[in-house]
């Protein structure tokens, strides 16, 4: 089945900072707050935190942060200005936990390189807002 276009679709340019972690954060929150992305938004803000750290590590510019989406999806793009690729290496005490985390908590994820840079993206599904009722039967003799 194909996904719909996206309703929602916002950009936020940070500054070269890591204070810029915790800001992109806190627009994540903010967002999503008016949004009606179903998904799991504590995990948006770790893969966003994730995504926004590594530019900032390993990338050169003032990173950029976009979500679109809509209930049922939402993707997260940070571009940044260095043509250097992310690669998956040994998790440990050091780092080296992001990929991984984004891996298991999005349904795709890849990056897409650019002129003077590239954009890491990835894509989370949504899940109902309120789970259904889950009905017991009845075992037994009623009193």
């Amino acid at each position: 089945m194909d996904k719909q276009p996206a309703v929602y679709d916002v950009e936020f340019s940070l500054a070269e900072a890591y204070s810029s972690v915790a800001e992109a954060r806190r627009y994540v929150r903010a967002t999503l707050a008016i949004w009606p992305f179903a998904g799991c938004h504590d995990d948006v803000e770790l893969v966003v935190s994730e995504l926004v750290g590594n530019a900032l590590r390993h990338g050169r510019g003032r990173p950029v942060l976009r979500l679109s989406g809509m209930r049922d999806w939402l993707r997260i793009e940070v571009v940044d200005d260095s043509e250097v690729m992310p690669r998956s290496r040994r998790s440990g005490a050091d780092g080296g936990w992001g990929l991984h985390l984004i891996e298991r908590l999005s349904t795709a994820w890849g990056v897409d390189p650019r002129p003077h840079g590239k954009v890491v993206w990835c894509e989370l599904p949504g899940v109902p807002a309120v789970a259904p009722a889950v009905v017991q039967p009845v075992t037994g003799a009623a009193a």
